[in-house]
C-alpha cells in the first residue's frame, strides 16, 4: 500500500534513523527485514526485549540518547491477552508506562513515536465496522492497558491499530490452523466472534508508507472484509485442500473457563482516515492470507 511520496520527501526519510522495539516478535521480524531489505532509512537499530527492556525507563533514555533516531517505532509490548489478566501491573508496564519512557526519551532527540495497538480498545458491541474516531470501551486488562498507552502519546506521533495479526514469523492461528490440516485433525473455532485477519506483510507496507509521508494521529490497519473464526479456519482447509468438515462451530460462551479475558465480538476495523486520505485499501484478507497460508503450507 503506496501511493508513492514526493521524491524530496522520501529523501528526506532515507536519511534518518529509526529505533525499533520489539523487534523478535512477528510483526517486529517482518518489519525488520523489510527495512532492512528496502534500505529505507540510513540507520537501523532493531532491538528485541532482551536486548532493550522497555519497561526500565532509564534503558530507554541510554538506548535514544545513544543512537540519537529520528523515528522510534515502539512494537514491544504483552500481548498474551489471558495472562495481562492475571498480571494487570505487568501489562501497564508493558503496554502503557513503556510508552511514557518512549515518549519522553523521543522528545529528548526530537524523534517521532509509531506505536501498534489493537481492535481491543473497543468493546465488540457494534454492528458497523469501528472507525478511529468512535468511543474506546475495551473490555479487557490487555485492551485498557493498550488504550492506555495511546493516552501517553502526542498528536503529533503514529497510532496503528490492528486486528487478528497472522504472519510468517513467530506463532499466530493460521500456522496453527495450518498444523491441523497437516494432520487432518478435528478443530473446533467459535462463530460468534468476528474481525478482520491482516497479513503482516501488508501491516508493514502501510506503515512504512505512513511514516514515510509524515502521517500522525490514530489510522486504522487490517486487510479487508470480515469473517469468524470458524470460516477463517474452514477458509484454510479448504485453501490447502483439508476437508473443511473437520471443522465444527462452537459458542464462545464454552471458552468462558479457560479464557480469562474477555473477547470483543465483533471488532471489524474500518480504515476510515486511510480511505478519506485517498491511500489505496490494503487488499483483501482472502488474497493476501491465501498467498501466506499457500507459502507456508509448502514449506511444512
Amino acid at each position: 500500500m503506496s501511493r508513492g511520496p514526493p521524491c524530496v520527501l522520501r529523501l528526506a526519510r532515507w536519511l534518518m534513523r529509526l529505533l525499533l522495539t520489539g523487534a523478535s516478535g512477528q510483526v517486529g521480524m517482518e518489519m525488520t527485514r523489510a527495512l532492512k531489505q528496502h534500505r529505507i532509512f540510513s540507520d537501523v537499530v532493531a532491538t528485541s526485549r532482551a536486548e532493550l527492556d522497555f519497561t526500565r525507563r532509564e534503558e530507554v533514555f541510554h538506548a535514544v540518547a545513544n543512537f540519537g533516531p529520528e523515528v522510534i517505532v515502539h512494537l514491544g509490548a504483552m500481548t498474551a491477552v489471558d495472562r495481562c489478566e492475571d498480571e494487570p501491573d505487568a501489562a501497564y508496564l508493558a503496554n502503557a508506562l513503556s510508552v511514557r519512557h518512549i515518549k519522553q526519551a523521543a522528545r529528548l532527540v526530537d524523534a517521532r513515536v509509531v506505536y501498534m495497538s489493537t481492535d481491543y480498545v473497543f468493546d465488540g458491541l457494534g454492528s458497523r465496522p469501528y472507525r478511529e474516531w468512535d468511543a474506546k470501551r475495551p473490555l479487557s486488562v490487555y485492551g485498557k492497558s493498550k488504550f492506555a498507552g495511546e493516552m501517553e502519546l502526542d498528536p503529533t506521533d503514529l497510532v496503528l491499530r490492528t486486528s487478528w495479526v497472522m504472519g510468517r514469523y513467530g506463532n499466530n492461528i493460521l500456522k496453527t490452523i495450518l498444523g491441523a490440516a497437516k494432520r487432518s485433525s478435528e478443530m473446533r473455532f467459535v462463530d460468534d466472534q468476528v474481525g478482520s485477519p491482516t497479513v503482516v506483510s501488508d501491516l508493514v507496507e502501510a506503515t512504512l508508507a505512513l511514516l514515510l509521508e509524515d502521517q500522525s494521529g490514530v489510522y486504522h490497519l487490517s486487510n479487508q472484509g470480515s469473517l469468524s473464526w470458524y470460516e477463517l479456519a474452514r477458509f484454510v482447509y479448504e485453501l490447502v485442500g483439508a476437508d473443511p468438515a473437520l471443522i465444527a462451530a462452537m459458542d464462545s460462551a464454552e471458552l468462558a473457563l479457560t479464557r480469562k479475558a474477555p473477547r470483543p465480538a465483533y471488532s471489524v476495523l474500518d480504515n476510515c482516515a486511510l480511505r478519506l486520505q485517498g491511500y489505496p485499501p490494503l487488499a483483501h484478507y482472502s488474497e493476501s492470507l491465501s498467498r501466506l497460508a499457500l507459502e507456508l503450507w509448502s514449506e511444512m
